[in-house]
């Protein structure tokens, strides 16, 4: 009879040790009546690249911060966080949803901030500046080195924080929406850096609400939804499921806070799938559109906003170059370029927020010059959205936010007495209204900081709105947004242009940006010129 003992060359190579481990995790925040994450079993190896993508409440953000032990005293947890080490701590590295609150404000330059989490773990100086050098080169940056941080445009920023982190040598990556301030260029420059750190020996855990380039370079890509598992689409039923020790979430279990899986090799995940589970597919072609949309017909080519001459530095490095634009009622623009184009700053400019050069003219209807129009009505002719919208938000609530965004009396002149009460009746009428077109009537009374910040993002549209403005100019707008929040914003948009007014919206997102725009200009070394 054969030796029914398998030969060593056929008994299949042992599993490297975990790096981290998540064993039937369950998470409830502090004052909440539900779970955020719901007995999760999670693997990750060295070289493992993992996707937990989930609608904006699924809790892949709390996932994240779980992975990196951030949680802290936030609320109470059962089960089991392993890490490999004495601390169990070391060796995790997160990048959260807002890089920009992860810039410590202590250095000057790109250089500066790479080392200084270095410097602060009490690394020898050169080897910090080494390691910094080497972060820079791995993510395309290292011609930003000198470059003053308050310079930098939103994805150069997410770059840098992410380079300070790598110069700790984490075993493990956790990077929650990484990609969404990214061009398209710099999401396969950030992919290849990750395959590099992988081979390496380290571990990523990506967390988010959309698929891109990054997540289609993960092993995995698994689905949460409210912390708990959900029912399985065709293409995920079709995808042969991996076992908790081959890295991943346990097919096993059944319980909540389970993810449905798909094979790497399998990832060309089908439209149904994401849909299903409330995915934005950034990689996803735009669908067609034959006819022009036709509210921009309906109001012809009147002028809103016209610009010329336009020229901005940098410190002694020009960024717009005598740029020319007109937006038309009813249109929405699109505004693509690489990061660090100007995009942001062109929005600034026009907003009178950065200082252009002399001689730039930049008018509303009748020849305007906005320039000469004080700031506060200003912003009824002209209303600006930036980047972050934590900088555009003061109030306690929602509602109270909002609430500002409408004078009481026309041009912001006070009312009689007896003309109060109607007005206030008025506003709230206005501000509820916007509050459901926005999505947030049931976020009226939470805090804008505790939105997560597609919500903190609509709110600020809210306001903009609000002021009735002929002209929207909106930065970035997509960012961290599911499908659900996509189809809000474009719903947003398309309200406010066939009311006659025109939109020049900055994104990475060309999908988005196909099937919403009017019109794609694309802003290159200070030049704006029509996509192709």
């Amino acid at each position: 009879m054969p030796d029914p003992t398998p030969s060593p060359e056929s008994l299949p190579a042992p599993l490297p040790p975990a790096q981290l481990r998540l064993t039937d995790f369950s998470f409830q925040y502090r004052g909440a009546e539900t779970l955020a994450l719901a007995g999760v079993d999670l693997v990750l190896r060295a070289g493992d690249a993992v996707a937990v993508l989930g609608p904006q409440g699924a809790g892949t953000s709390t996932l994240a911060r779980a992975a990196a032990g951030l949680l802290g005293e936030h609320g109470h947890s059962t089960g089991v966080r392993e890490l490999p080490g004495e601390d169990g701590h070391g060796g995790v590295g997160m990048l959260g949803d807002d890089p920009e609150a992860q810039l410590t404000g202590l250095t000057r330059t790109v250089h500066d901030e790479a080392a200084l989490p270095g410097r602060l773990s009490g690394l020898p100086l050169a080897d910090c500046f080494e390691r910094a050098e080497a972060s820079l080169q791995a993510l395309g940056i290292a011609g930003l080195a000198e470059r003053p941080l308050a310079t930098l445009s939103g994805g150069e920023r997410q770059l840098t924080a992410l380079a300070g982190l790598l110069t700790l040598r984490p075993d493990v990556l956790v990077l929650d929406q990484p990609s969404q301030a990214l061009d398209a260029s710099a999401r396969r420059r950030l992919a290849r850096s990750l395959r590099a750190f992988r081979d390496a020996g380290g571990a990523v855990l990506l967390t988010g609400h959309q698929h891109d380039d990054l997540t289609a370079a993960c092993d995995q890509v698994l689905f949460l939804d409210r912390g708990r598992q959900v029912t399985a689409g065709p293409a995920a039923a079709g995808a042969a499921g991996l076992s908790a020790e081959a890295g991943g979430l346990s097919p096993e279990a059944d319980g909540a806070g389970q993810c449905d899986q798909v094979q790497a090799d399998q990832l060309r995940l089908d439209d149904a799938q994401l849909d299903q589970h409330g995915i934005w597919d950034a990689r996803r072609a735009p669908a067609r559109r034959d006819e022009p949309f036709p509210e921009a017909a309906q109001h012809g080519r009147q002028v809103l906003l016209s610009v010329r001459e336009l020229s901005v530095q940098r410190e002694t490095t020009p960024v717009l170059q005598n740029l020319a634009l007109d937006l038309y009622a009813s249109e929405v623009t699109a505004l693509l370029g690489a990061n660090g184009s100007g995009k942001s700053t062109l929005l600034s400019a026009l907003a009178g927020l950065v200082p252009a050069e002399p001689g730039a003219r930049i008018t509303g209807p009748g020849g305007v010059a906005l320039a000469e129009v004080p700031a506060h009505r200003r912003a009824g002719h002209l209303a600006w959205v930036g980047q972050d919208p934590g900088d555009q938000l003061s109030a306690s609530t929602v509602r109270a936010e909002l609430m500002r965004a409408v004078p009481l009396g026309p041009g912001g002149r006070r009312l009689r007495r007896e003309d109060r009460a109607p007005a206030l009746a008025r506003r709230e009428e206005q501000v509820q209204e916007v509050m459901e077109l926005a999505g947030l009537s049931a976020e009226a009374e939470e805090h804008p900081y505790d939105l997560v910040p597609a919500q903190r993002k609509d709110c600020v549209i809210a306001s903009a709105l609000l002021l009735r403005p002929a002209v929207l100019l909106l930065d970035e707008p997509t960012l961290g947004r599911d499908s659900a929040a996509m189809t809000r914003l474009s719903t947003l948009v398309r309200g406010f242009t066939s009311a006659g007014g025109a939109v020049l919206v900055a994104t990475h997102d060309q999908r988005w940006a196909a099937e919403i725009s009017d019109r794609q200009l694309r802003l290159d070394a200070g030049h704006l010129q029509p996509e192709a």
